[in-house]
């Protein structure tokens, strides 16, 4: 019989498998404490742990996630893991368009567009919070090793470090003489884009879905495009499907050209699905600009 909650069906597999929860615990890597959570609904599995305890119960990943559906309502953790992208999407607009008033902080047109898009995203991610909170009204589980900043000196110091490996990055690339093809549906997403590779010499091109994504790589001349950045999630034809397509083109220096996912979906499974379509590396939004041309470099043979 269907269990109710993720929490009963790990409990009731833990004792069909006579396990006590220290035992699972030890099995899975984690402590007997966050067992305990699981089984009561108070926090649940990182979805990268998934596979293995669902390898150790007995059943598939896919049982696992089936049971987050409680009476035909989609359970919290199934809420949480559907707005990650509602989240980190806004959470790009907003970082990339202060890296972007910071580069044209003398231009007052850019820096109102900049500042509006800041607020209208600021607006959406505080509706996204309020949904989350509805969600589960929970404390949230230990984090482990603490990797963010706790005091007022530790935060002075980590935005120092982040400032000069900003500016850092900016000026260390040369991608003179490359041309990338940028595929993503917003238009504010696209300008970042744009700034941060224009910053480092690219020509840029934009395809707003990946059916044009396809159609501007069939239609160009081989090698027109050295590398393309790809959403996941765009309309029309997804970035996934437009990468499978890419891979199909009949001529190889095309299908071969270096696809990196660009992407807010960001779960162990949206990595795999990125690989397994046919993407050559995975960077996450918000997009940190030292790690995007980092990748970048390695692809166009331009490591510094």
């Amino acid at each position: 019989m269907k269990q109710s909650t993720l929490g009963s069906f790990i409990r009731s597999l833990r004792k069909q498998n006579e396990m006590t929860q220290a035992q699972l615990a030890a099995e899975v890597g984690v402590t007997d404490k966050a067992v305990s959570k699981w089984e009561r609904d108070l926090s649940y599995p990182d979805t990268a742990l998934f596979p293995k305890l669902a390898d150790i119960l007995g059943v598939t990943a896919d049982d696992l996630l089936n049971t987050c559906i409680d009476g035909g309502q989609v359970s919290r953790l199934t809420q949480i893991f559907g707005m990650s992208h509602d989240i980190r999407t806004p959470l790009h607009i907003i970082l990339g368009c202060v890296n972007l008033a910071e580069i044209h902080r003398d231009d007052p047109e850019r820096l109102m567009r900049y500042l509006e898009s800041i607020r209208i995203s600021g607006e959406y991610l505080l509706k996204s919070v309020d949904r989350l909170m509805a969600v589960t009204r929970r404390e949230a589980e230990d984090i482990g090793e603490r990797q963010y900043p706790a005091t007022a000196e530790e935060l002075g110091e980590y935005l120092n470090r982040r400032a000069a490996a900003r500016e850092k990055a900016l000026h260390q690339y040369d991608f003179s003489g490359k041309r990338i093809l940028v595929a993503e549906d917003i238009r504010v997403n696209q300008e970042i884009a744009a700034e941060i590779l224009k910053q480092a010499g690219a020509d840029v091109d934009f395809a707003d879905d990946g059916q044009k994504c396809v159609e501007r790589i069939d239609t160009a001349p081989a090698g027109y495009y050295d590398l393309v950045l790809m959403d996941i999630m765009m309309p029309h034809m997804d970035g996934l499907e437009a990468t499978r397509r890419i891979r199909q083109l009949p001529d190889p220096e095309k299908a071969g050209i270096p696809v990196i996912a660009v992407s807010a979906n960001v779960y162990e499974q949206d990595r795999k699905s990125a690989f397994e379509a046919g993407m050559d590396a995975f960077e996450e939004k918000p997009v940190f600009i030292d790690s995007l041309l980092r990748t970048i470099a390695a692809f166009l043979g331009r490591e510094q």
